[in-house]
């Protein structure tokens, strides 16, 4: 078998979809948490200085979307994607929603909503000093903050996001009425990239219950974990 090591931020939905793949492939693995101020000394770690970044048996790949794919080339076994290329070709496709779309619905719920900031404040400063805690939390909400609103979805007000969020939520909730798996008839990459990102979202909002108040998304994120 071969040396794996995520490289991660904790809370980071990205470093979440890559523990699901190496769940679901059955690989083993060993994690390096950036937990703090610690996050400077990330962006040694690949050419764009973000996590997740895995290390396999010494060579380092970065982006959860090249991992996959790097993983796939390894490990055929337990596939990530449809053998049907329409399949395939939806599987992508609910990925680049995934990293794209939703995770913005993530990044909004976490930093925009008072105790979600300050558990995941706590939980991207696990471990570390509480000194370390006072001075990352304003930072990280002064990043994030940027982000948003140079995305623009940090321009619109709580009410309107949440309603965009839900009726995401609730199309999700009609297609898993129908079928059991986003694509196909097997869990995929495309499964794996959105659980990564309600789970998430799950982790710290206040809309949790909310959330898995839809039954089918319930069930078939449920069916993800286990």
């Amino acid at each position: 078998m071969p040396k794996i090591i995520l490289h991660q931020w904790e809370v980071s939905p990205f470093c979440n979809k890559v523990r699901k793949i190496l769940k679901h492939k059955h690989l083993a693995y060993s994690v390096v948490n950036y937990n703090g101020l610690l996050a400077v000394a990330a962006s040694r770690l690949s050419s764009v200085g973000k996590l997740p970044v895995i290390e396999y048996d010494g060579e380092k790949i970065q982006d959860s979307s090249e991992i996959a794919e790097f993983l796939e080339a390894r490990h055929p076994e337990h596939p990530l994607y449809p053998a049907d290329s329409k399949d395939l070709a939806q599987a992508y496709l609910w990925e680049d929603w995934a990293d794209e779309s939703l995770y913005w619905f993530e990044v909004y719920f976490r930093f925009r909503y008072p105790d979600a900031l300050q558990l995941a404040t706590s939980l991207l400063c696990k471990g570390r000093s509480k000194f370390e805690q006072v001075i990352f939390a304003p930072l990280a909400r002064y990043t994030y903050e940027k982000q948003l609103n140079a995305q623009g979805i940090g321009r619109i007000d709580k009410n309107r996001v949440e309603k965009k969020f839900f009726n995401h939520l609730g199309n999700l909730d009609t297609i898993l009425s129908q079928q059991d798996w986003l694509v196909g008839s097997h869990q995929s990459i495309a499964d794996l990239a959105v659980a990564a990102q309600i789970d998430e979202i799950l982790r710290t909002s206040p809309l949790k219950e909310r959330i898995l108040s839809y039954s089918h998304v319930k069930d078939w994120f449920e069916r993800i974990q286990s």
